[in-house]
């Protein structure tokens, strides 16, 4: 990514992202927030602090760091994301396997992303990698294979939380969907509302909508990205296409 943003014409940086409302630039700058961020929440987990992805609020902190500092031009950004990067790969390296499941705990006052580990942590920067590597609509390779075999799952188990960073959520909509993966096993998200449950598909199992696409594709419908190739919907088709109104992804 580094590489690609820093062979990019001059001027590129400032243009428009295929993410409605940002530009190339406001993605480095997230991107690199969320490295000294990562590092803070997996330092402070393993020191036992209660932490938080941004101590002075989300509301209040998060347009800050989607700008450069005073007088940071947009190849020092590039820069900066490459250097925080490297900082947080090292320290993850130097991680041992039972420190991946160190609790991160959010103080009472400020809640953000809930009670996670850093394990989960490393997902969550896999995540904003891959996903907005993609955004950034400089010629990146499409999603790796890794990322949407790991990706997919937590996800879904992600839905049955409401974190204080969701979008706002539809509950009138309510039923149940089989994720029909055409490269994988299934799933079953229902809700009535107010709860959710994912259940793993078998070969007998019903829902009253389906949605039927690849892994990756179904994953995109969950991180509120489009599809490579287009999503069959099956059974209540309203329903189907409903989804995104009860689950908006993040």
């Amino acid at each position: 990514m580094v590489a690609a943003l820093a062979a990019a014409e001059p001027g590129a940086l400032d243009r428009s992202s295929s993410l409605a409302g940002w530009t190339r630039l406001t993605l480095v700058c997230h991107l690199r927030y969320g490295a000294v961020a990562s590092q803070r929440l997996t330092t402070d987990a393993l020191a036992g602090r209660p932490t938080s992805f941004y101590p002075g609020g989300r509301s209040r902190q998060r347009p800050d760091t989607l700008r450069p500092g005073e007088s940071e031009a947009p190849a020092d950004v590039v820069g900066s994301l490459a250097t925080q990067s490297g900082r947080l790969h090292e320290l993850w390296a130097r991680l041992a396997p039972p420190q991946w499941e160190t609790v991160v705990e959010e103080p009472a006052a400020n809640p953000d992303l809930g009670r996670t580990t850093i394990d989960l942590v490393a997902m969550m920067r896999l995540t904003e990698v891959e996903v907005h590597g993609g955004d950034l609509d400089v010629g990146l390779d499409d999603w790796s294979d890794v990322f949407v075999a790991h990706a997919l799952p937590v996800r879904l188990r992600w839905l049955t939380t409401r974190r204080s960073n969701h979008r706002a959520v539809d509950t009138a909509v309510i039923g149940s969907w089989l994720f029909a993966t055409t490269d994988g096993p299934g799933s079953v998200i229902a809700t009535d509302g107010r709860t959710v449950t994912v259940q793993a598909a078998g070969h007998k199992t019903t829902a009253d909508a389906v949605i039927e696409g690849s892994s990756r594709d179904l994953l995109a419908l969950l991180l509120g990205r489009p599809p490579r190739q287009v999503l069959t919907f099956g059974g209540d088709t309203e329903l189907a296409r409903a989804f995104t109104r009860a689950f908006p992804g993040p």
